[in-house]
């Protein structure tokens, strides 16, 4: 996470040489067309390709993985899913062909755990396939000779993320480290995994695992399946959750998002509640509109949301475009215009909860709440840039070759906070807070209780 760029080069080159048995075998000249499409079509449609690498820095990393030589599809996905990591896009993706897909998971066995990270430890919660002495809480030192930290940083260099937020990798390589560790870390295929830990008693031990399918380890994986929207009132609060910003997933679970609103802050202020926790953990975002709409709530004096959003001279997609100065803007998004505060805003102290899957639209709210000093946020830095993000109209291109996917977002968002500090990290929380290993263990929240503890303070 923290190795020199050349570095991370040799050693992403040294992970993926093994994979060769898997998927198509690609050319020398197959690989680097499909490389060299994939740059030229980066180039042509994503607006933020340069917002946090420069030209220089991306093209000399697509000019060295031209040279690296053939490639099964696996080993070309895995160079792909790196190059777009450089460009420091979340919503910037790739996915291989099903059939390849396929061929791969069902040639693995897979570490059959489920895993949290406290700090940089990562501890394992779920061991309920395990047959060995192995305990939930135990840490993992190291898998098949590999350090966590060796195996966590490969790893890392896969993941999207905007700009230099690491929150969102993290919570992304726990719940599917699974997974993530036979595509990307390691891609040897084991019957067994050895781990060393250190155990709950400080003691260091090595246990040997044997490796299940992936349809067995996902069973285990914990779904969150409360409802997309909650409210609850308590004594000196009453908490909000939204889950999701998504007008499908909303209308699908028949949920009318500004209905709900309404309802929602019409209720508040009947009740004159003083505290609201609001909050977005695990919202990765949904429609912009939603998203404006829920700020306005909490505004008290109008406000933008965004400041601009861009789009490259291919464009030709939805919106009236206009240009200045050499750059094209979109000019007919709801979220540029002037937006009022409710009749029925919510006048008492905001706490705002957010993790690394706070993302995309989610973020926007988490930071215009913050940069207006509108909230109090509590949690971990936002998965979603506090800049914006490019997202918007995607434009899904396929590698000529290897058939691999990517998903090129096509709108540049810049959110109304120009002068602010944060440039390339996401919405940091006033009162950060981090989970033990115990946290996970017993069932605790503490980022709710930390929100209810200033509550109670507040009220002294």
């Amino acid at each position: 996470m923290n190795m020199s760029r050349n570095v991370c080069f040799l050693v992403l080159v040294a992970f993926i040489i093994p994979l060769g048995l898997f998927g198509q075998q690609l050319s020398v000249l197959q690989a680097e067309e499909d490389i060299d499409y994939l740059e030229k079509q980066l180039i042509s449609l994503h607006p933020g390709l340069n917002r946090y690498a420069s030209t220089a820095d991306l093209s000399g990393h697509f000019e060295r993985l031209k040279k690296v030589g053939g490639a099964s599809t696996i080993e070309l996905f895995s160079r792909v899913r790196f190059l777009l990591s450089i460009v420091k896009c979340g919503h910037t993706n790739a996915s291989f062909p099903l059939n390849v897909y396929e061929k791969f998971v069902d040639s693995r066995n897979f570490l059959p755990l489920m895993v949290r990270f406290s700090g940089e430890r990562l501890c394992v919660t779920n061991a309920s396939l395990s047959d060995s002495q192995l305990q939930e809480g135990d840490c993992i030192v190291s898998i098949n000779g590999k350090s966590v930290k060796e195996i966590t940083d490969v790893i890392f260099d896969h993941l999207p993320a905007d700009g230099f937020i690491e929150t969102g990798k993290y919570r992304y390589a726990e719940t599917f480290f699974y997974y993530y560790h036979q595509l990307f870390a390691d891609t040897t295929r084991y019957d067994s995994f050895s781990l060393e830990l250190i155990g709950r008693n400080g003691k260091v031990s090595k246990v040997e695992i044997e490796g299940k399918e992936l349809s067995e380890v996902e069973g285990i994986r914990e779904i969150d399946n409360n409802p997309l929207l909650k409210m609850e009132h308590h004594d000196d609060y009453s908490y909000l959750r939204i889950r999701t910003f998504s007008s499908s997933t909303l209308s699908q679970a028949g949920f009318k998002f500004n209905r709900f609103l309404s309802d929602t802050f019409s209720e508040l202020k009947k009740r004159q509640t003083e505290n609201l926790i609001l909050d977005l953990r695990g919202n990765g975002g949904g429609d912009d509109d939603f998203g404006a709409t829920l700020v306005s709530y909490f505004a008290d004096e109008p406000f933008r949301y965004f400041d601009n959003i861009q789009v490259t001279d291919s464009y030709n997609g939805y919106g009236r475009i206009e240009e200045k100065n050499g750059i094209r803007y979109m000019t007919s998004h709801d979220g540029l215009k002037e937006w009022k505060p409710q009749k029925d805003r919510f006048k008492g102290n905001v706490f705002v909860l957010t993790d690394g899957f706070s993302f995309s639209t989610c973020a926007d709210v988490a930071t215009v709440l913050d940069h207006n000093k509108w909230a109090t946020l509590v949690g971990e830095e936002t998965g979603g840039g506090y800049d914006g993000n490019t997202s918007g109209s995607t434009q899904t291109i396929t590698l000529p070759n290897s058939k691999i996917q990517v998903r090129i977002p096509m709108w540049m968002y810049t959110t109304a906070n120009l002068g602010h500090k944060f440039y390339g990290r996401g919405a940091i929380p006033d009162f950060p807070v981090e989970y033990s290993i115990q946290d996970y263990l017993n069932d605790r929240d503490p980022v709710l209780q930390k929100a209810i503890e200033l509550i109670k303070q507040a009220g002294r």
